[in-house]
Parts: structure tokens; C-alpha cells; sequence
């Protein structure tokens, strides 16, 4: 009986802890809900709003506004779930007394209650709990026994039931209108909801019950990401308590250190200053001798000369006049008056380090270090070292100034995780120069640290660039590939293949871990790949005539194309390029010798080329950053530019092997600094020009070792000059170089 007794007064405590209005702390009178599902009385909150400026209504607790209705305050929704609390508050004190507890529902006065019926909200004695056992009508109503009761408290009162009526019609509301979400009678259908679709309340209670609980779905993620949230913060708080007490520990430490480093320093100045006094007063002290022995003397020669004239007879006067004279001069000749001024002044000083006591926040700093990045010019003009300029500030953003044994620095390839070590100067006034020499190029990231911590921001994304001259070191490989022809690269970085004998187009990581596989299978033959300015992926499919478009996840946007000779009709497609200036799709049609233009949007837009002296075989298409166009025309053995409507510029290549020349060239790529790589099937080789056709390097063989291709058919260079070969027959692999 304690133990229930206990229950009801904890549950009636927590029941009346809802009870109350924040604002007046009493008992809520017309309870009313507010947008952020906070509930006051109306009262309060018709105080809020007149004494508003605006005549606005804010929440107390959360601020958030609520828009009022025309009728005010009165007008907003009633909390019913407040007074369904006060139900449950009355029935709670029943309870905390149960030996009290009489059966409300029969005649017999003072028979006790044995149970509690929800639906009746009553107390009943055992014969009223067999009736409803017994009785159809009460055989659905859910009963709980006062001997169970204290396990469920606050459900002990159900749901109030809608038994208001309507203010038009004085009708009971059964009726509920879907089109204005109201409660209506039968007589509003008649004049009002006519035509609007409505149901009876207790059919539709459920399915509005289920969309209500539904909605709730995000909220609870959102509270779940909240409830996290506030778990990460105290962790985060902990932490940063931790790491406070870490660095005040290391501060004290460290000046501890330079409090021993000042006395001991000033230790030593005061044994400097102890042995230059002493030497400056023994100086003096052999000054002084000196000076009283110039004294004795001239004193001597003053009194003899006196006392003599005084008491000489005139013959012994004369008789030493000549000798006395010429000794007197002899000791005014040799009188030195230097000797009468000090040898030594107090001109000893204290000399403190000026710079140091001035600028005294130079013995440390404290604040979250913020680092500004910027590539220096020879950052952007290498592509083997760069530097790049870092200035540090604090939380104000003041520059300050750290010496730089506490700064390291590391760059780490994003391909290879290889890891190179950075050379750390100081250029002043908070600025530092970080330079480093990488072996291998591509994507990489810097990381930056002060005593021990990365700095804010880090790591910094660099783009490490390989030398033309050091170009075609295979840095990683993608094996197991079927027919890989055409390679293309998106936004992220995520490779992406052409498999033309599995009919799929497949995705891999930077670091060539597969991700995903476009299933093309049964609709096209792909032979090549490009991306637009969306992410989308476009893919030729030669075996259909089609071009396709592909969303990043894989679902096919659009097709466009047919076998023939028409306008967007194709003969054996097998390039495509996306022009970044001008956003159109370029196709390179091989058995029709041309170049179809499509707009952005895969309309239509015209074509270039014809058999012959213009193309012979052409097999891949690539732009520039400026718009131009480039094709290889393997008949031909050239590369031909064009303008982005198909004027004709100029071209470069010739029959051969040697440097410069190509031999059935089969791809091409233009990278972001206008370097043109071609890939030649006979000579199974990439090749790389500048725009105007200069020779600059090449790199590959026939073979299957790394490095050695079998049909190079599709080429992909990334914004640090890292080159994607796919290397088609034979070898069934994608060779990644720098």
C-alpha cells in the first residue's frame, strides 16, 4: 500500500508539474497553444501582447513569434490536452487514498472500488466491473484493477471525446471537412460544405491520427540529432575543460622554465656587475695613490722653498736659487691633469632586452589560430615545388608571432598517402613561408601545426602539379576492367569508365576503389564518357547511335539519337566532350566522319566535318578552357582545331613515330593549362603538345608491364596534371601517371 500510495503522490507531482502557466505560476485558466507548442494561460498572453509595441506575440520561454489570429489571443488553438491533464490530476487524488475510494457508478452508497474504467472515467465496485464484463455495450471498455493501478497512473483517464456542438446550428459536430479541416454538423453540408469531401469522425479518426504521427517522423530525428547533439557538446565541453587544464599546466610549466631562465640570468648579471665594480673601484683606489703622491710632493715643495727663503740668510737663497728653480719646473713640466680626472665614471649600465620587455607578448598567446592560405605565383607557375604564404592570427584577428621551431608541416598525397615533409621560414609581421618539394603529384592536402595541434582549417587542399619532363611514372592501376575505352573524372574527383565489352559504366574512387556501376547492359555498347557542369554523366552508346545522360546516382535522364543521316541521327558514335565555356555536347561520330553539336539541354543544335580531305576516320573530341575544339583523326594522323561552331584553325601531326608525330592517334584530353594529350594506337603511346602544337614530351610502349600500353582509347587529365590512360585491349586496366 506504501508503494502505491508513493506512485499516485510521484505521479500527481509530475501531472501537477504540467499544470502550471509560466507565467503566473498558477493553475492555467483557457490554456492556449502557441506555434512552438508551448502553452500559457490566455490571460498571460493577452498581457504579452499589450504591452507589446508592436501588439506582436512572442513566446516567454523560446521567443519564437506566433502569428494571431483575427479574434486575438482567443482565437488560438485550446491546449486540450491541458484539461484532460486536470482530468487525470482529479482521479490521481482518488487514488493517493484508495482505502477511500467508492464505486461511482452504481446506486449503493460507500461499496468500494475494486477497478477503474477508462472509458467511463469512474471507479467501480466488482458488481459494476462484472456488468461490464457482462453487457455487449461494455464489453470494449478497458479496465484496470485498483491493485494494478500504480503501474498505470497517468493513463488511468482516456482521451476526452469531442461532445461540443456547432455555434451555427446547436447540432453535435460528428462530421469532419477535409477541404477546410473543420468539425461540421449535418446541417453545415447543406449550406456550407456541399460540395466539399467529408467523413464522420470516428471513421476517419485513425488515418488523420496515423498522418499526424507520421509528421512527427523529422521531428524526432530532429530531436534524436538534437538529444546527440547536447551529448557531443558536454563531451566537447569536457574536453575543452581538459585541454584548458592541459595548457594552463604546460603554461605554468613554461614559464616556470623562463622564471628559472630569469633568475639564473640574473644571477649572472649580478656576479657580471659585482666583478666590473670591483675592478672599477680598484681602478680608482691605484688612481688615488697616484694623485696623493702628486700631492705629497708638490706639498714638500711648496713648504722647503717657503721655510727656506723664510729663514735663509740671502747667500744660502741665492746659493740654491738656480737648483731650486730648475727642480720646480721639472715638477711642473711633468704634472699630467688627466691624472686628476677618474678613470672610471658610473657609466655601467643595465642594457634589459628591450625588444622583449616591450613586446612581452611574444612569450606567448592564447586564442583558436586561424590560418589564411595563399599560393604564392611560383606555387601556380612549378609543377614540381611549390611554397605557399601562411599568416597566423588569433581570434581578434591579430597577427602574432610564433617562432617557427613550433610550426610543422607535412603534405600528403591523396593517391598515394605518401608524405612530404615541409620547410618552414618566417617572413615577419605574422607571415610564414611553407615550401616542399613532393615526388609524386596530384591532389594532396597540407597539414599545419602549432605545438602539437592542427590549426584551424587544416588540412588545406594543394594541387601539386608533375613536370612535363617528369611525366609518366604510373602511380596506381585499376585492373580488372573489360574493354575500358572511354575515362572522364566529375566534380569529386571519382573516376569514371566505360566498360564497352561488360555494357557498364563503372565509378571509382580517387584512390580507384570501385563505388558503383551504371548498369547499361542490353541498351548500349558505351565507348566513351563525359561530365557536365551538373555532374551529370554522358555516355555514347555506339551499338544503339544514342547519346545518353545519366544523373550521378546512376538514373537515366535523357537519349537522344537514331541510326541515320539526319539532324541527331549517328553512324557509330564513339567520343563525346562537354565544352565548359559554352556548356554544349560534342559527339564525335565516327562512321559518319562529323561532329555533332547538341545544346545543354541535348536539343539539336548542328554538325561539322565530312569524309575526306577534313576527317578520315576520326575517333575522339576534346575542348579547351577557351572553347576550342580539338578532334583526332586517326586517317589522317593529326589533330585538327576548330572553333566551338566548328571554324576551322589550324592543325599539327604527321605520320610517324618519332617526337612530335603520331600514328593512328584514337584520344584526346586538354587540361586546365591548355596541354593537349593524345593517345596513338599504333604507337601505344601518350603524347602531349601545347594548343599550338608543340612537342613537349611522350611517355609509353607496346607491352603489359606499368607504363606500357595495348590501344590507349581514352585519356583524362585532373587539375593537378595527374593523366587517366585507359588502356582498352588486352590489358583491361585504367593507368593512372604522374
Amino acid at each position: 500500500m506504501a508503494e502505491r500510495l508513493s506512485a499516485a503522490q510521484e505521479a500527481l507531482s509530475k501531472v501537477e508539474d504540467q499544470l502550471s502557466c509560466l507565467v503566473c505560476l498558477e493553475p492555467y485558466t483557457n490554456p492556449r497553444l502557441l506555434s512552438c507548442f508551448h502553452v500559457y494561460c490566455q490571460h498571460c498572453l493577452e498581457d504579452i501582447v499589450a504591452h507589446n509595441r508592436q501588439g506582436q506575440l512572442e513566446c516567454p520561454k523560446c521567443r519564437r513569434p506566433t502569428p494571431l489570429p483575427p479574434t486575438g489571443v482567443s482565437g488560438l488553438q485550446a491546449a486540450f490536452h491541458v484539461h484532460h491533464l486536470f482530468d487525470i490530476q482529479e482521479t490521481l487524488k482518488k487514488v493517493k487514498e484508495p482505502q477511500k475510494l467508492a464505486c461511482e457508478k452504481c446506486s449503493v452508497t460507500n461499496r468500494k472500488a475494486t477497478s477503474f474504467c477508462r472509458q467511463c472515467t469512474k471507479f467501480i465496485c466488482e458488481k459494476c466491473t462484472n456488468t461490464h464484463k457482462e453487457w455487449d455495450e461494455l464489453k470494449n471498455h478497458e479496465l484496470v484493477s485498483i491493485e494494478k493501478v500504480e503501474g498505470d497512473l497517468i493513463r488511468l483517464v482516456s482521451p476526452n471525446k469531442v461532445t461540443t456542438r456547432c455555434p451555427k446550428h446547436n447540432k453535435s459536430l460528428k462530421l469532419y471537412c477535409e477541404h477546410c479541416g473543420e468539425l461540421i454538423c449535418t446541417h453545415c453540408i447543406v449550406q456550407i460544405h456541399k460540395d466539399h469531401k467529408y467523413c464522420v469522425i470516428s471513421d476517419t479518426f485513425e488515418s488523420h491520427k496515423k498522418e499526424i504521427l507520421d509528421s512527427l517522423g523529422p521531428v524526432e530525428k530532429q530531436l534524436e540529432a538534437t538529444d546527440t547533439a547536447l551529448i557531443n557538446l558536454d563531451g566537447q565541453h569536457a574536453e575543452i575543460v581538459e585541454h584548458g587544464g592541459k595548457l594552463a599546466t604546460n603554461i605554468h610549466s613554461k614559464f616556470d622554465e623562463l622564471h628559472q631562465a630569469l633568475y639564473a640570468r640574473e644571477g649572472e648579471l649580478m656576479a657580471e656587475l659585482e666583478g666590473h665594480t670591483q675592478q672599477q673601484l680598484k681602478s680608482l683606489s691605484a688612481q688615488r695613490e697616484e694623485v696623493e703622491i702628486l700631492q705629497t710632493q708638490r706639498s714638500s715643495c711648496l713648504h722647503f722653498v717657503r721655510e727656506s727663503i723664510r729663514t735663509g740668510s740671502p747667500g744660502d737663497v741665492l746659493k740654491m736659487k738656480q737648483g731650486v728653480v730648475k727642480q720646480v719646473r721639472e715638477l711642473v713640466d711633468t704634472f699630467d691633469p688627466n691624472t686628476l680626472e677618474p678613470r672610471e665614471t658610473t657609466n655601467t649600465c643595465f642594457v634589459p632586452s628591450a625588444q622583449l620587455v616591450k613586446d612581452y607578448k611574444v612569450f606567448g598567446a592564447i586564442g583558436t589560430l586561424s590560418v589564411t592560405v595563399t599560393p604564392t605565383k611560383r606555387l601556380n607557375k612549378t609543377r614540381v615545388q611549390g611554397s605557399t604564404s601562411l599568416r597566423f592570427s588569433n581570434t581578434n584577428h591579430q597577427l602574432i608571432q610564433i617562432p617557427s621551431l613550433n610550426i610543422k608541416a607535412e603534405l600528403i598525397s591523396k593517391s598515394t598517402n605518401q608524405t612530404t615533409n615541409c620547410v618552414v621560414k618566417e617572413r615577419g609581421k605574422g607571415e610564414y613561408e611553407i615550401s616542399y618539394q613532393p615526388t609524386v603529384g596530384g591532389a594532396s592536402e597540407l597539414i599545419v601545426k602549432v605545438g602539437g595541434e592542427e590549426v584551424a582549417g587544416s588540412p588545406f587542399p594543394v594541387a601539386v602539379k608533375t613536370p612535363i619532363d617528369k611525366l609518366g611514372t604510373v602511380i596506381k592501376t585499376i585492373n580488372d576492367l573489360k574493354k575500358p575505352w572511354g575515362v572522364a573524372l566529375n566534380q569529386a574527383g571519382e573516376i569514371i569508365v566505360a566498360e564497352a565489352n561488360a555494357g557498364i559504366v563503372s565509378i571509382f574512387s580517387p584512390t580507384g576503389h570501385e563505388l558503383q556501376t551504371l548498369d547499361t547492359r542490353g541498351t548500349a555498347i558505351p565507348r566513351d564518357v563525359a561530365v557536365d557542369g551538373d555532374d551529370n554523366i554522358l555516355v555514347v552508346d555506339a551499338g544503339n547511335h544514342r547519346l545518353l545522360k545519366f544523373s550521378r546516382e546512376g538514373d537515366l535522364i535523357a537519349a537522344v539519337g537514331s541510326h541515320g543521316d539526319g539532324a541527331g541521327q549517328f553512324n557509330n558514335p564513339i567520343g563525346v566532350c562537354v565544352n565548359s565555356v559554352n556548356g554544349k555536347v560534342y559527339v564525335l561520330d565516327h562512321g559518319a566522319h562529323c561532329v555533332h553539336i547538341f545544346n545543354s539541354d541535348l536539343t539539336y543544335s548542328s554538325k561539322f566535318g565530312s569524309y575526306g580531305s577534313q576527317f578520315k576516320l576520326p575517333y575522339d573530341v576534346a575542348s579547351d578552357r577557351s572553347g576550342c575544339v580539338y578532334v583526332v583523326d586517326a586517317g589522317n594522323n593529326r589533330v585538327q582545331v576548330f572553333t566551338p561552331d566548328g571554324g576551322y584553325l589550324r592543325r599539327f601531326g604527321k605520320y610517324g613515330s618519332g617526337n612530335g608525330e603520331l600514328n593512328c592517334p584514337v584520344s584526346i584530353c586538354v587540361d586546365s593549362d591548355d596541354l593537349v594529350y593524345v593517345g596513338e594506337n599504333e604507337n601505344n603511346r601518350v603524347s602531349v603538345f601545347t594548343c599550338e602544337g608543340v612537342f613537349l614530351k611522350s611517355f609509353g610502349s607496346k607491352g603489359s608491364v606499368p607504363g606500357q600500353f595495348i590501344s590507349p582509347y581514352g585519356i583524362a587529365v585532373d587539375q593537378c596534371g595527374v593523366v587517366y590512360v585507359s588502356d582498352y585491349s588486352g590489358n583491361n586496366r585504367v593507368q593512372i601517371f604522374s
